[in-house]
Parts: C-alpha cells; structure tokens; sequence
C-alpha cells in the first residue's frame, strides 16, 4: 500500500504544555479497548484514579470524561499524568496520534496533522508551494493505480485544489469556480449530463442563516459561541479582508485532502466544498470582527478554533450534510450568488 504524507507531516511536534490550545481541553477522551483493559491493571493511585474516570459514552466507547472543561489527567502544569506515570507508550490510540490523522483507501493511506492543533495549524500555514506541500502530485500517481471511480474523484479533487489557488481571481470568486465545477462532478457521479446552472431564483438575502445554524451547533466554548454571535450582530458593518485569503487557502486545502474522498462513500462531493464556503464565510467575518474590535485572537486561532468546534464534531458535521440537503439556501446557485456578496 502507497502512504501519501504532506511535506510538513514529519516535522511536527507536539510542543506540550507550551501550547495556547490542548488537545487535553474541551474534548472527552477517547480511550480505546486495548488501553482500557491495560488501564484497568495499573496499581496505585494512579491506576486507581484512571478506573474511577474510566465511563461510556452514548455509543458505548470508553472514555474519560472532561471534568470543568479539562481532562481529568490534564494537570496544573498543564501536563498528562498518564504520560510521566507510566510512559508515552501507554497513551490512549487518540492521545498517541493526534494530531496525525491517517485515512485508508484500498490501494493507498493519506496522512495528514488535523487543523484543530495550533501547532499543525502553523505548520499548514507557513506551507510555499501548497498544492505540493499537501500531496500534489503524489495524488496523481496514486490515481493511476486506482480503480476508476477513485481515478475520476482524485482528478476532480486535483482540479479542485488548482482552482482554490488560483490567485489571480479574489477567493470568494475560486470558491464559486469550485462549486460550480464540482456541481458537474456531481452530476457525472449521479450518472447525468452536466448542465449550465440557472440563477434565476438564486437568493441573496445575507449571510445571517449561517450563524443562525453555527449558534445551534454543539458549542465547547463560551467565548466562542459569544464571537459569532457578536459578529452576527454587526454582519452589515464586515467585511471579509483582502489579506485572509492567504491563511484560508490553507485551510481551504487541508479540507478538500482531509474530506474530498469522503465521496467515496456519500456519493457527494459538494459536502466538503459547501463545508468550505460556510467555513471562509464564518470565519471570514469573524476575522473582520477581530480586526475591528481589537479582540486578543490571531487568525490562525480562529480557523484552529473552528476546525475545533465545527469540523470535529460528528453531530455539527452531520447537520450541516442535513441542511445542505433540506435548505434551499445552500444550493449551489445560492452560495455562489452569496460568495459574489462578499467581493
């Protein structure tokens, strides 16, 4: 099997305590059967504590519960316990590899560092030549030695990544080239003959739906939910700055590796791009907002934060799958004529 990492990918490291954002924060952890049933043969206080934490969630899966927002083993020192009691090689499956995500198709694996670590974040974003950096032209030859559905979605997925960085047109306007390219991708995959989109009922009533919806989703954090709702608050006054476009082709990149494939299974591959365009809306404006307003957040926080409360999360990801199919208003005549808003 062909493994396809990013440049960056091995030049990572975890830089521990010394980050403005842990992985130890906010999210239950995951602990998968072989470390749970190892956790529970460890002697001592610690061992002892790790079986009073140890629950199921609604799915059954161990984890550890975040207690006030922080994993119970996450100490003062904003260190793992687990880590200096009984060793990095004792750490939970997710523990161990986050931020390295690890996709497996049949004929290959993709690797990638998940934008929700700020280090990875600013790995992603001092990238030069992106569309190399995040795989390029390896994606190529592994589409040569794939069967020819992953060959048609690879060579849409490289087309894809071309025009998101096509610097010559604002980033807004390549978001539009994109959905409207992967609208005939769609309509290959649906086994129909591509045709010209009409925007004749196309709407154009503001942006204000979106945060409607991000305000709705499964929020951790206080101060975000209070930003988008301060941004939403002020969405006549924004606009999104020149500048950004060049931190969000990144991430914009890191998307279409990370979830593109996905079509592979869903059948769709305008999930990911509208994921996008909702993405470099939100946080777009919220940019704005921060530039305005003074707020202590650096961009590159903003999109690590999204990546956060948005792209990791099953049930806000599950609902936006749901509106994109449901709400008119993320048909893709409707997104484009919202994205040419925004220039």
């Amino acid at each position: 099997m062909r493994d396809v990492y990013p440049s960056f990918y091995h030049q990572f490291k975890c830089i521990a305590n010394l980050c403005e954002d842990s992985c130890c924060k906010d999210w239950d952890i995951d602990i998968d059967s072989a470390t749970e049933q190892f956790y529970r043969s460890v002697q001592g206080e610690l061992g002892d504590k790790m079986r009073q934490k140890l629950k199921t969630d609604e799915y059954d899966e161990w984890i550890f519960p975040v207690e006030n927002g922080r994993c119970p083993f996450w100490n003062r020192d904003m260190l793992c316990d687990i880590f200096i009691g009984i060793g990095e090689e004792h750490l939970s499956e997710t523990c161990a590899g986050f931020p390295r995500v690890k996709i497996d198709y049949e004929e290959f694996s993709e690797h990638l560092l998940s934008f929700a670590c700020p280090e990875a974040a600013r790995f992603m974003l001092r990238t030069d030549n992106a569309y190399a950096d995040f795989g390029g032209e390896e994606e190529m030859q592994a589409a040569e030695n794939s069967d020819g559905y992953m060959s048609f979605l690879l060579k849409a997925r490289s087309r894809t990544a071309e025009i998101l960085l096509d610097r010559e047109l604002p980033f807004a306007y390549r978001l539009a080239d994109c959905l409207e390219f992967n609208a005939q991708v769609q309509s290959v995959l649906n086994g129909e003959e591509p045709q010209p989109l009409s925007f004749e009922n196309a709407e154009t009533d503001g942006c204000d739906f979106l945060f409607d919806m991000h305000l709705r989703f499964e929020i951790m954090s206080g101060r975000w939910k209070q930003a988008l709702s301060d941004t939403q608050k002020q969405l006549a006054a924004l606009k999104i700055r020149d500048g950004f476009a060049q931190d969000f082709e990144k991430f914009a990149l890191y998307y279409v590796y990370r979830y593109y494939l996905e079509a592979v299974n869903s059948g769709d591959v305008l999930y990911s791009v509208k994921r996008i365009v909702c993405a470099f809306i939100v946080t777009g404006l919220l940019d704005a907002l921060f530039e305005k307003e003074g707020y202590p957040l650096p961009r590159m926080r903003i999109l690590q934060r999204y990546s956060k409360e948005v792209e990791h999360s099953y049930e806000n990801t599950e609902m936006l799958n749901a509106e994109f199919d449901r709400d008119s208003r993320f048909s893709v005549e409707n997104l484009i004529a919202l994205l040419e808003t925004m220039v």
